[in-house]
């Protein structure tokens, strides 16, 4: 099968006409309808060859038309382009766009071959006039259709057209009707049925391109659902979490004041324990010198009666000699006496002066330890209350205590299941992510795939567009030559 670059040299009308088809149908890769349009003017403009060499007179024969009806003009670009989109479709049409492709190139060309074979016979049956009807006929066909402005080479007075129909027939001496131009008709024929054919693929193609469209936006809707579902649930978790963040902090917030409450409770009972230790302390060591005091009380007094009774003994034992001495002898009584009374003042006023003594000695120390005890007895007192007290308020704390320590444990025991869900949520959306991302990354190399192969179709447009922009420079000069003779015979 031989591809579009080894066409041998067509015939100009066919070159032109293919041309003429190919700007007008957007065949020009990168440019849009509008750009094609203009440029195709500007062809026109330099394919004037009514300045050059006149106007020339239409043929009277008419043909079945080429391309398609004018109502259905954009229709078939639609067609065209709806056939370039459909073989950059991904997946499963690419096999069938691609034998689509081989089959209507390889009838095109079996075509182009026959009509160029039959238009060789032809131009060596007929080498004069043939260009200039195919001319004429190209020009009605494009002007019946209604594309953009053409060039017009029946576009001229009734006294040219008649002066080049006579020159015609007396130079060849054949009428214009009798002509033989049944194979060209057929070729046409042919060509038509060959573009109808084409159409009815397009339809096909553009058929299966709005199912295969249907099918990618019906796989899409529910990917671009459930990754809306995933957002949503991710942005609900977070903000749960947020949530759950602050009132963990707000919670540890209050632990911390609870702490520190705790803190200064125990560190003040610390410290009243201490002092009531001090406190049991002095009262032991009061009490102890109490008892000390009271055992030298007792062993004064002890002395003190020891001491009376030995001054009693001893005024009985004064006595009992006072007695006798008086019996002995009563001069001696007086001496006596007055030495014993002597004696007794004496010894009274060591006793009192003694008693006195140990009185001044002890009677301040007695009485600072009475106050020191009665002080002491009133810290006891005052320290027993401040215990009780202290250990009132200890209760509630101890309660308010255990209370949140089970709140602690709670809101632990949530946190780790909230996190675990969270844990858990998030290796879902992970895999539903990663899911899409391989989709993603699946569609564009397939995307891709499908640009370059658009790229090698735009390739071959424009291989072809080249070609055939050679064949029309071939067919403008045996047409000026054709032309210039007769305009020269006229």
């Amino acid at each position: 099968m031989t591809s579009f670059h080894e066409y041998p040299p067509v015939a100009p009308i066919v070159g032109y006409q293919l041309f003429t088809w190919g700007s007008l149908h957007g065949y020009y890769p990168g440019t849009s309808s509008s750009e094609l349009r203009s440029t195709y003017k500007m062809e026109d403009q330099e394919m004037n060859f009514e300045q050059a060499y006149g106007s020339l007179s239409e043929t009277d024969n008419t043909f079945e038309p080429l391309f398609i009806e004018e109502e259905d003009e954009d229709y078939f670009e639609d067609c065209l382009e709806e056939i370039e989109a459909a073989l950059t479709l991904p997946g499963e049409s690419m096999p069938y766009s691609l034998k689509c492709r081989e089959a209507l190139q390889a009838e095109f060309n079996g075509l182009m071959q026959q009509m160029l074979a039959q238009l060789d016979a032809f131009d060596a049956a007929h080498p004069t006039t043939e260009p200039l009807e195919l001319f004429s006929e190209t020009e009605n066909k494009l002007d019946r259709n209604g594309f953009t402005k053409t060039i017009k080479f029946g576009e001229c007075s009734p006294e040219k057209e008649q002066t080049v129909l006579e020159v015609e027939d007396n130079a060849f001496g054949i009428p214009v009707e009798a002509r033989p131009e049944l194979s060209a008709t057929m070729e046409i024929q042919k060509l038509r049925e060959a573009f109808e054919n084409c159409i009815e693929e397009v339809g096909q193609l553009e058929c299966r391109r709005d199912e295969l469209v249907q099918e990618l936006l019906e796989l899409e809707e529910p990917m671009a659902q459930e990754l809306q579902t995933v957002r949503e649930a991710l942005e609900e978790e977070q903000g749960l979490l947020s949530k759950i963040s602050l009132e963990r902090q707000s919670l540890q917030e209050e632990t911390q004041k609870t702490k520190r409450r705790l803190f200064t409770a125990a560190r003040d009972c610390a410290q009243r324990q201490v002092e009531l230790e001090l406190h049991k302390k002095a009262v032991e060591q009061l009490n102890q010198a109490q008892e000390e005091l009271k055992a030298l009380d007792v062993k004064l007094t002890e002395e003190i009666t020891k001491i009376h009774s030995e001054h009693q003994s001893h005024l009985q034992e004064l006595q009992n000699q006072l007695n006798i001495t008086q019996e002995s002898s009563k001069k001696k009584n007086r001496s006596y006496v007055t030495q014993g009374r002597r004696a007794s003042c004496d010894l009274q006023q060591y006793l009192q002066g003694g008693i006195k003594a140990l009185e001044d000695f002890y009677e301040p120390r007695l009485v600072s330890l009475l106050k020191r005890r009665e002080a002491t007895v009133d810290a006891l007192s005052k320290a027993k209350e401040q215990c009780q007290e202290l250990r009132a308020q200890l209760g509630p704390l101890r309660e308010e205590e255990q209370m949140l320590r089970l709140q602690r444990t709670c809101l632990e025991e949530r946190i780790q299941l909230m996190e675990r869900q969270r844990r858990e949520n998030v290796e879902q959306y992970r895999g539903t992510v990663d899911a899409l991302e391989e989709n993603i990354r699946e569609l564009k190399t397939e995307l891709k795939i499908q640009i370059k192969k658009t790229e090698e179709l735009d390739m071959l447009k424009n291989s072809m567009v080249k070609e055939l922009f050679f064949y029309r420079e071939h067919a403008d000069g045996p047409c000026k030559q054709e032309n210039s003779v007769v305009v020269e015979k006229t």
